[in-house]
């Protein structure tokens, strides 16, 4: 595996390959006072260059990565890393996010590639364990990568619910993005812009609260008007549900939250529209070592409560398993 060292000045000089993406995460990452080092890592599996993005100390405690939902980011978690202080923090964009190169998911190649392209990163970083913060289909991914490598994942942290777990359903506008025909229609009547953001918003429950980040508006604005992104997205989705509900193949098992091993805090909101606690809270503690909160918020609890949930971070990172 390759990396190659870029940056935030670099990757804002290559002219005609700046675009309004690259300019509007700088300046979300500036709103919370944060000043990340970029890089390029070439995974091999699946083969696929993808973004990386560090701040923080490079030495001292495990390193916080943080793994972004669909249609979203590496620098969708600048609000509640703003509040995490100096620890060394990691985000990065998925396969066909972001600055990452193009990708298309299907429901045979979603959950090993979120596994495979998690477990590429760590290898190209030379990182052994870190502390997993996921949101939505991040916190699918750290699920599945805390089941797979379960060496590598020295505390979990579920921020927002989490797709196919159980107890959830996808909203019904997102349903019915999946039907042939009407998806097109759909998508061709999407307001562009924030005015599109703030509705996709209003569908997870978070209207109100992201008007309070107007550079997280424009970051996602920007991100959205990038056809390589939206087509990741929109095959995301797909891969991950029909009208009918979540595809079976990607479904959260019970079996599987009892054999999840990293001690895991869990963060939802309580009018997350995926599903409130009550409808998740018996899946929730099938987790053998596991606290669950909920807040006042919709899809992304951070939003509303940066510093809450940075404390629940911290609070969980507290214990060193190494002097158990």
């Amino acid at each position: 595996m390759r990396t190659s060292m870029n940056t935030g000045d670099e990757t804002q000089s290559r002219g005609a390959e700046t675009t309004d993406f690259e300019t509007a995460q700088r300046r979300l990452f500036e709103a919370y006072g944060l000043e990340p080092r970029s890089r390029f890592v070439d995974i091999e599996k699946p083969r696929v260059r993808t973004h990386v993005l560090e701040t923080g100390t490079a030495g001292g405690d495990t390193p916080l990565l943080f793994v972004h939902g669909t249609a979203a980011f590496g620098a969708f978690f600048a609000p509640l890393m703003g509040h995490l202080g100096d620890a060394r923090m990691i985000a990065f964009d998925r396969p066909g996010y972001g600055l990452s190169d193009p990708f298309v998911y299907t429901k045979e190649n979603l959950q090993r590639t979120v596994v495979d392209i998690l477990k590429g990163i760590l290898d190209a970083l030379g990182i052994e364990r870190v502390d997993l913060v996921g949101h939505s289909m991040g916190g699918h991914t750290g699920i599945l990568f805390g089941l797979a490598h379960p060496d590598k994942v020295r505390r979990l942290f579920l921020v927002g619910s989490v797709p196919a777990f159980p107890g959830t359903r996808p909203p019904v506008p997102l349903r019915l993005l999946t039907v042939p025909g009407l998806n097109r229609l759909l998508r061709r009547l999407q307001k562009p812009g924030e005015e599109g953001v703030l509705d996709i918003a209003e569908i997870f429950g978070e209207r109100e609260t992201i008007t309070d980040h107007p550079a997280f508006i424009r970051a996602i604005a920007a991100h959205e008007a990038d056809p390589k992104a939206a087509e990741a997205g929109f095959s995301e989705f797909n891969a991950l549900f029909s009208v009918r509900g979540w595809h079976p193949s990607v479904r959260i098992g019970k079996d599987e939250l009892r054999d999840l091993q990293p001690p895991t805090t869990v963060i939802w909101g309580d009018h997350d529209t995926l599903g409130g606690p009550d409808n998740v809270r018996d899946a929730i503690e099938l987790i053998p070592d596991v606290r669950f909160e909920s807040v006042d918020a919709g899809h992304i609890p951070y939003l509303a409560h940066p510093e809450q949930c940075a404390q629940l971070i911290r609070e969980g990172r507290g214990v060193d398993l190494s002097t158990k």
